[in-house]
């Protein structure tokens, strides 16, 4: 039996194949390189060029992959409980359903307009700052002249059309099965409306904050790939799940035969920046690289949502509650965080990945080996450092004059290691003013972000919002 044969594929309706086209000439005019065959077999030997298309499990084929999906039980593999139409849904399913389609189709668009910020500097060979210096500190730490820049770049074109794909998938989640619109609940066509507000989104309007934030280097882009992309994988995996059977159908070939190589393209790239930062061969180091960690990986940690929800998408929509699947991906992260280590001390020492690993653990226990301390190393922040949405936390407190603890945004200022900076240095003072954190945040995240679009967002909707006020535990006092 043929891979393909576990599949079925099928067009989008043409108006919406239409609308589609017109977003990937505005957003993706590279498209057509990343299809010429020529171009993709030398980068990719042996593979298929990726089709834009829906591509769907055949119920046939479904179990072998569901099987394997994160925290996997035999009604995860058993399509018969499933709905297979919208307007079988009741009025919660739907908008739980809806919720979660709409904000899997805004993560692929966001994702290109992101990665397009990176590859075309470098197609234009326009490469200065920081990321001449990534370049050329991988290309001279390689002992096969690697870090060719047509490679690189054409690794990112690859990811935006397997995202563009994506895209396509949850639009044929909603625009195929006709009953999205047809049964216009409060007044909406659901399909029609979701199809046209995604197509409008410009950058930094998308669902979720992780696809808001400007890529200003290749670091953006390996770390993205490495930590963004794999919560993707967590929520392809859980949704094999879904209750609503053409979304389950919609996992399988998204997340086992395209989302593992957007993993392995950031982690592939970040092994390779610190081995270069180990060898001193440019102008970088590991703080560059533990800069945009700490960036990004708090905006990882939010795309499970609050983390004391997910128990009525549980056994219906997904595998896990949220704070289940996240403590997942934290340990999950911290190997990937380690593998970097190694890559970076292998490099230093000379030896294999094996050999560095009693290394590592000397250099992590206070010691100096081959001239490398922990300042050499990367590490993960903790899960507080720089939350702004849904932290198990902010259940301790409630905003002034309400009644009601609240998950949502509370101001707390965790440093990155997880501990709360007070006014008095200790953990039960007062924290410090928000001026006084935002100077904090400047020495641990790149500088780049701090005049961002999304830093201003930060501050504006969540650090100095008078809304949220100053707030006060629901027990006890500072």
């Amino acid at each position: 039996m043929g891979l393909f044969d576990n599949f079925r594929f099928e067009p989008l309706p043409a108006k919406w194949a239409v609308e589609a086209e017109a977003w990937q000439d505005r957003y993706f005019p590279e498209f057509s390189e990343v299809q010429d065959e020529k171009r993709w077999s030398r980068h990719y030997p042996g593979l298929p060029v990726t089709r834009l298309s829906s591509i769907m499990a055949t119920p046939e084929g479904f179990a072998p992959y569901a099987s394997k999906a994160l925290a996997s039980e035999p009604r995860t593999t058993d399509l018969s409980w499933r709905v297979w139409k919208a307007a079988d849904l009741h009025d919660d399913e739907f908008q739980t359903a809806l919720k979660i389609i709409r904000a899997q189709a805004s993560t692929e668009l966001g994702s290109i307009q992101q990665h397009r910020m990176v590859y075309e500097k470098l197609d234009k060979s326009n490469v200065t700052g920081l990321d001449h210096e990534l370049i050329e500190g991988m290309h001279r730490a390689s002992d096969n002249g690697g870090a060719d820049l047509e490679s690189i770049s054409f690794s990112k074109k690859r990811v935006c059309v397997e995202e563009l794909r994506h895209h396509y998938q949850m639009s044929a989640v909603l625009t195929l099965d006709p009953t999205w619109d047809e049964k216009r609940r409060w007044g909406h066509r659901w399909a029609t409306e979701t199809m046209e507000e995604l197509f409008a989104m410009k950058p930094g309007e998308h669902v979720l904050d992780a696809f808001n934030i400007e890529f200003q280097s290749l670091l953006d882009s390996a770390t993205f790939l490495a930590l963004i992309d794999r919560v993707g994988k967590f929520q392809l995996e859980m949704q094999h799940h879904f209750y609503y059977g053409p979304m389950a159908l919609s996992m399988p070939y998204m997340r086992w035969l395209e989302e593992s190589y957007h993993l392995a393209a950031g982690e592939k790239l970040l092994r390779a920046i610190g081995a270069a930062s180990a060898l001193n061969v440019a102008n970088f180091g590991a703080e560059d690289m533990q800069k945009r960690i700490n960036m990004w990986y708090p905006r990882g940690m939010e795309m499970f949502g609050s983390e004391l929800g997910g128990m009525q998408v549980k056994g219906k929509f997904k595998t896990l509650t949220n704070r289940e699947a996240q403590a997942i991906y934290e340990r999950e992260v911290a190997g990937k965080i380690r593998d970097i280590n190694l890559s970076i001390v292998a490099a230093r020492a000379r030896c294999t990945k094996d050999q560095a690993e009693p290394l590592v653990d000397r250099i992590l226990s206070g010691e100096t080996v081959h001239g490398l301390t922990t300042a050499d190393l990367v590490y993960q922040p903790d899960r507080r450092f720089f939350r702004i949405r849904g932290l198990t936390e902010y259940g301790d407190f409630q905003l002034p004059g309400r009644l009601g603890q609240g998950v949502g945004f509370v101001y707390l200022p965790y440093d990155v290691h997880g501990t709360l900076l007070t006014e008095n240095g200790k953990a039960d003072g007062k924290p410090i003013a928000k001026e006084d954190y935002v100077e904090y945040l400047r020495t641990v995240l790149p500088p780049e972000y701090m005049t961002s679009r999304h830093w201003d967002f930060v501050k504006r909707d969540f650090l100095f919002n008078p809304t949220w006020g100053d707030p006060v535990r629901v027990t006890g006092s500072w």
